[in-house]
């Protein structure tokens, strides 16, 4: 199948690629064409500098605010989204490290190098503070190496366990040589990373089949470009991107030789994600259960909610998160949160009915947190009261980017408008009152539905 570049592959690249397109930004996308709206995910946002520069950092939801600013406002949400995505697979938590700043500077790491080289990301990882402490690579040395973070750093972070094949791709011997070869590698009193050659093993260690005088950098290396690290990352990323599917899927193929041809660059290995013609298939779409960040972060952004300048406003859009299950620099394990079907629960969805209800009622009032204008959902203000519950409801999806819902949620939409209190059919006419009430009621309705679940 060759691609058709339109409107309904543009949301749904917009869809993945970020936490919730706009009905303009779609447009422009259409315009643009596929290819330079590809190229165009991958610019940084010129003024994120500013939101990196060291948040107030007194507690965890202090920094799970900075965090969420930046996820609201960035105008490159790929590389904010690929920062959450290796948050969850260098999965690092609060809990553990407990010094905030270290928590930040792993944060803006990820966000330097999330689409960058994966080969640069991976050896900034091992040095990186809030790692080495979180891994336990603080206390290994040449005396009595720590095995945490050398097994983690095959078994999460590059090859994997197994191969496609089901074979191993490690052995108990290379855990306990690359352990060694990373002793040494630890933090100063202030708690920045130092190599301690006195607790450093410099013997010949037998890694992988290689004998050699290794150290972390040698290991890191040999490793980040391995067939295996190329197979488990193009996994990854397309079971985050496109669908959930197994290692020995072909449909990987392509995309790992993309990441070792390309040098393990993170960029050029998402881009043959995006252009693949099964990213685009209908088997893709709606495909992927929405993670807490993208319901939150995306709602908001497509409701165009403005976020009081004080951080009452991002601390409910965060606590929100966190009550649906991802409390963001607080990953429940090593393997990070799992995807997919595993955010939905009984609880979960009664959760996520709440917090749907609690966005659709964000109304402009002393004190609150975030707010947004229904009245800019339904066009220019002088043609709205012309505008019929079909038309009304055909806007609010296209907003929340919701383009193909099933027939029967139309209808159930369309017949909320036109249904009193009392539950008496009524003709229903846009007007100041409607908008405050059944047009929130209808936002608060979409966020709910099946249909909006779905990435």
């Amino acid at each position: 199948m060759v691609v058709t570049w339109d409107e309904e592959n543009a949301v749904h690249l917009l869809r993945r690629a970020g936490f919730g397109p706009r009905p303009a930004d779609v447009a422009a996308a259409v315009k643009k064409g596929m290819t330079k709206t590809v190229a165009g995910l991958f610019k940084p946002w010129a003024k994120s500098d500013k939101l990196s520069k060291k948040p107030k950092v007194e507690s965890l939801e202090d920094l799970q605010v900075w965090w969420m600013r930046r996820m609201l406002s960035t105008k490159s949400p790929l590389i904010e989204k690929m920062s959450l995505f290796w948050h969850n697979h260098f999965a690092t938590a609060t809990s553990k490290v407990e010094r905030l700043p270290l928590m930040h500077l792993q944060n803006r790491t990820l966000r330097k190098h999330a689409v960058g080289k994966f080969s640069t990301l991976c050896l900034e990882m091992a040095r990186d503070p809030a790692m080495v402490i979180w891994l336990d690579n603080i206390s290994n040395i040449a005396s009595d190496p720590n095995e945490n973070f050398a097994r983690e750093l095959m078994e999460l972070f590059t090859t994997g366990v197994l191969d496609q094949l089901g074979q191993p791709n490690y052995t108990e011997q290379d855990v306990q040589e690359s352990a060694r070869a990373f002793t040494g590698w630890t933090l100063d009193d202030k708690y920045k990373f130092v190599f301690d050659a006195d607790n450093h093993d410099f013997g010949p260690k037998t890694f992988r089949g290689q004998t050699a005088n290794f150290d972390g950098t040698d290991i890191v290396a040999l490793l980040v470009v391995d067939p295996a690290t190329a197979r488990r990352l193009a996994w990854k990323l397309w079971s985050y991107f496109a669908y959930e599917t197994t290692l020995d899927d072909p449909v990987l193929d392509s995309i790992a030789a993309e990441y070792l041809a390309s040098g393990t660059s993170i960029a050029a290995t998402l881009k043959a994600v995006f252009a693949k013609d099964e990213f685009y298939a209908t088997t893709a779409k709606r495909a992927r259960v929405k993670s807490p960040a993208e319901l939150v972060v995306g709602a908001l952004r497509q409701l165009g909610a403005k976020i009081s300048n004080s951080d009452t406003g991002v601390y409910e859009a965060s606590n929100a998160m966190t009550s649906l299950g991802q409390p963001i620099f607080e990953p429940p394990t090593v393997f990070g949160w799992k995807e997919g079907l595993h955010w939905i629960s009984t609880n979960g969805m009664l959760e996520r009915l709440r917090v749907a209800e609690t966005i659709a009622d964000a109304r402009k009032s002393e004190g609150a947190g975030f707010q947004w204008n229904p009245a800019k959902l339904l066009g220019p203000k002088k043609k709205q009261a012309a505008l019929t519950a079909t038309q009304v409801v055909e806007m609010v999806l296209a907003a929340l980017s919701l383009d193909a819902p099933l027939p029967a949620t139309v209808s159930t939409l369309e017949s909320y408008l036109q249904t009193d209190e009392n539950g008496q059919t009524v003709t229903f006419f846009v007007d100041p009152a409607s908008i405050d009430v059944k047009v929130r009621g209808l936002v608060a309705l979409i966020l709910s539905s099946p249909e909006y679940q779905l990435a």
